[in-house]
């Protein structure tokens, strides 16, 4: 038995849904599931059941989740009497994320750091830019990982560039400019464009980008950060979607193609925190994880 085992079947209690404590715990839900199998396999015992209204304890798991919690308050005592942080004062990284981080893959580099790091608990919300610079000056978030003009970072920001890319157009197959090898910039006035709301940072980008290059901002309005529903709408033909190259190959499918613009546009993915901010412990570790990562991927 493990303490990890413990700590999953008191949040899995607690939250009655063994995603919601996946969440929270910041690893994933077959993990969680895995360990808590693995647990009832040991004691010959069965901890949870599964109903229409969620997860509840059996008389096994109750009995397993009161000695449970006298175990994990004894643990906070002994890391408090040799000055270690317990379960109750943990260090919290929190983390802006653009909205395709799935796609891009950074989902199990994100959950291997607090995997390996039982003193650190995550917390993860989707951003737009914007949002995300707002938080970091307000001390809301630690950290933002996000896609942008390297020249319209703020100043205030302290970032690392942990990727330089092309921007493609993810159009649907059936559309005529979807059999083109490169697709000239002038040419995404002809089509709807998927993005923001008005005045969001990659509306902006956007603009910018049209406005430069003298074509029409041709919008189909939506929330950036359903990328679900992004992504039906261009299968959809309903309009396309400007991505970096790597979430662009990604994407592509049976229904969409990814298509590199003519002149090249550049989008940096950076790590980012305030200028002010010292990064040191487990901070200073998280943003190495991540960096370790993109230069593993070059």
């Amino acid at each position: 038995m493990e303490i990890r085992q413990i700590a999953y079947v008191l949040e899995v209690a607690k939250r009655r849904s063994f995603s919601k404590a996946a969440e929270t715990l910041f690893v994933s839900q077959p993990a969680i599931s895995k360990q808590i199998l693995a647990l009832e396999e040991e004691l010959n015992i069965k901890i949870f059941k599964r109903d229409t209204h969620g997860v509840a304890l059996t008389p096994d798991g109750e009995r397993f989740c009161s000695y449970g919690k006298d175990v994990m308050e004894s643990m906070d005592k002994l890391m408090e009497a040799f000055q270690q942080k317990t379960s109750r004062d943990k260090a919290v990284i929190r983390i802006g994320i653009f909205p395709f981080y799935k796609t891009a893959g950074l989902v199990s580099v994100i959950n291997g750091f607090f995997a390996s790091n039982h003193n650190v608990i995550g917390s993860v919300k989707v951003i737009e830019n914007y949002q995300g610079y707002e938080m970091l000056e307000n001390g809301d978030l630690d950290f933002i990982i996000i896609k942008g003009r390297e020249e319209n970072i703020p100043l205030s920001i302290k970032f690392d560039i942990l990727k330089s890319e092309k921007l493609c157009a993810l159009i649907h197959k059936d559309h005529p400019n979807a059999q083109k090898e490169i697709l000239p910039v002038k040419a995404l006035g002809e089509m709807p464009l998927l993005t923001g709301d008005i005045d969001s940072h990659y509306y902006n980008e956007m603009k910018e980008l049209y406005e430069k290059n003298n074509i029409n901002f041709n919008v189909a309005f939506m929330n950036t950060n359903e990328t679900d529903i992004m992504m039906e709408m261009v299968k959809a033909n309903a309009g396309i979607l400007l991505v970096t190259q790597d979430i662009g190959a990604k994407c592509s499918n049976e229904n969409v193609t990814s298509i590199p613009l003519d002149p090249p546009q550049t989008f940096v993915t950076i790590i980012a925190s305030l200028k002010k901010r010292k990064e040191g412990g487990v901070y200073l570790a998280f943003k190495k994880h991540i960096i370790q990562h993109y230069n593993a991927e070059r």
